[in-house]
């Protein structure tokens, strides 16, 4: 450790230790420059070996406890390097204007074998509304659940689903049911800002989110479980 932030730091401690009593205004000078330490270097461990160093040194002309509970004090005084964030294993990430996120829709909604549970504001991306036809004609039970008023706009695929025999549910309230996510065999969930519409793809700004963590999809899935007996089943 030999930059002059850490020669710097350290002559600072030497100075604190000089009576062997680490007082409240060296403790907050200390922290200070040790935060903004950190932020630069990273890394202070090789700095608390210097400590424990330092107080070897002077054994000899002070008294053992009186020494001990310096470097305690002086110890304490170094943070801690954060832990890195776990990462979601295979969490993927997609953003528009663009088409990664149509394209990541089909590949979540061509992935699931068994079940798939959808639950957005709206369906009017004939792209999307062909890939769940294709799930659907497979033998995968699809479910969807939607927006009340949405249905009724000019481009909406819902009575088109409703029509292959895709089982929908709408809510019953003059708020919109403004969810968007999909749950595919209850092992990965997609959410995020993104509309199944072509405008989201073409012209919006949105996000989409794709994770297989179990914390997260079980959240999910219980959400659609509880909707799917709350909201009413659409009658065409």
């Amino acid at each position: 450790m030999s930059s002059p932030a850490a020669t710097a730091l350290l002559h600072q401690f030497r100075q604190a230790f000089a009576d062997v009593n680490l007082s409240p205004a060296e403790a907050r000078q200390l922290r200070d420059q040790l935060t903004v330490f950190q932020q630069q270097q990273g890394n202070v461990e090789h700095l608390r070996h210097q400590l424990f160093e330092l107080a070897k040194e002077r054994f000899n002309t002070f008294k053992d406890k009186a020494v001990l509970e310096w470097l305690e004090a002086a110890s304490n005084l170094l943070p801690v390097a954060p832990a890195a964030p776990a990462a979601a294993p295979g969490a993927e990430v997609f953003f528009s204007p663009g088409e990664e996120c149509v394209a990541a829709i089909r590949r979540f909604i061509a992935s699931a074998h068994r079940t798939l549970d959808v639950c957005v504001f709206t369906v009017a991306d004939d792209r999307l509304t062909d890939a769940l036809l294709t799930a659907h004609r497979q033998g995968v039970w699809v479910r969807l659940l939607t927006d009340d008023e949405k249905l009724l706009d000019r481009g909406s695929d819902v009575r088109q689903l409703h029509a292959a025999g895709v089982p929908i549910r709408t809510d019953q309230s003059s708020n919109h049911m403004h969810h968007k996510f999909a749950v595919a065999d209850s092992h990965s969930v997609l959410t995020g800002s993104y509309n199944w519409t072509r405008s989201a793809a073409e012209y919006n700004l949105e996000n989409l989110l794709i994770t297989p963590d179990p914390a997260i999809v079980q959240r999910y899935a219980s959400a659609f479980a509880q909707l799917w007996e709350q909201l009413r089943p659409f009658g065409g």
